[in-house]
């Protein structure tokens, strides 16, 4: 009993700071580029359209739910940091996780390394998991409903179940157990981890031509390789990487293919005013 009301009073007291971190930062990343690329560049990049929008009544319609959604998803991250934060202080006497404030501490270049490892972490960590949730036993109490968004929006980077919530937070304290990491590299991390996620979900090609294909730009996803996923409902499992999609033969066989169609619908129109 003291335990779950030590676990309360930890949530009470980190919810309005919480709320109003992760909500600003999901209203930053995913406000921010469905304001970028559906209303200001929407324009430009018609062309660059994935897939045929969805009719404006069940597109707002589908915004509604994922901004409902991911509130959700925000409430849980809170709570879950608040429970795993209380429980590892409790287990092993002290805290536990290993963020630390000053930077001359480690210096300035394993912060940013330590950004890297995070993202490689991340992705690895995401991909085993997205995996796990895809398989038919656990589908449905994981993962159906950010796959509600079949054709997906800026939005939809949070529009999670309550368990993949969970599921997805529970990287942040196996990282912290294990990586020393300072609060502005973690605070980057987040910001570029929204960014990215709004990024893969806004369904139109913001890569240059060449990049699916390039032996070294080509290892970092394009929208089109997660807007893939969206469609044909398996494949394509990485965040930020092409690595273990195409070590564990999980890509999409004509990935590069489609990007290259999204791009040269682009590149059409531009050649025909140059004619």
């Amino acid at each position: 009993m003291e335990f779950i009301i030590g676990v309360i009073d930890s949530f009470i007291i980190n919810l309005p700071e919480g709320m109003r971190v992760e909500g600003m930062r999901y209203l930053l990343g995913a406000g921010g580029i469905y304001l970028l690329t559906w209303v200001l560049l929407a324009g430009i990049l018609k062309h660059r359209r994935i897939r045929k929008p969805l009719p404006s009544k069940l597109r707002n319609k589908q915004i509604v739910r994922e901004v409902r959604n991911s509130a959700i998803t925000v409430f849980v991250f809170v709570f879950s940091y608040s429970f795993t934060n209380y429980a590892l202080e409790q287990i092993f006497g002290g805290p536990v996780f290993k963020i630390y404030a000053d930077v001359a501490e480690y210096g300035w270049p394993y912060l940013v390394f330590s950004v890297v490892l995070w993202s490689i972490g991340l992705d690895t960590y995401f991909y085993w998991t997205h995996r796990f949730m895809h398989h038919p036993k656990f589908y449905r109490f994981f993962h159906m409903t950010h796959h509600r968004s079949h054709n997906p929006t800026p939005f939809t980077a949070y529009s999670f179940a309550p368990p993949e919530a969970v599921l997805v937070y529970l990287f942040v304290p196996i990282f912290f157990c294990v990586v020393p990491m300072h609060d502005v590299a973690f605070v980057s991390a987040m910001l570029v981890q929204i960014t990215r996620n709004a990024i893969a979900h806004c369904g139109y090609e913001l890569f240059p031509r060449g990049w699916a294909r390039h032996p070294i730009l080509g290892i970092f996803t394009t929208v089109t390789h997660h807007d893939l996923h969206h469609e044909k409902g398996n494949g394509n499992y990485a965040f930020y990487f092409t690595f273990w999609d195409k070590v564990m033969g999980t890509e999409h066989s004509h990935y590069v293919e489609r990007f290259d169609r999204a791009v040269e619908k682009a590149a059409a129109p531009a050649k025909v005013a140059e004619a």
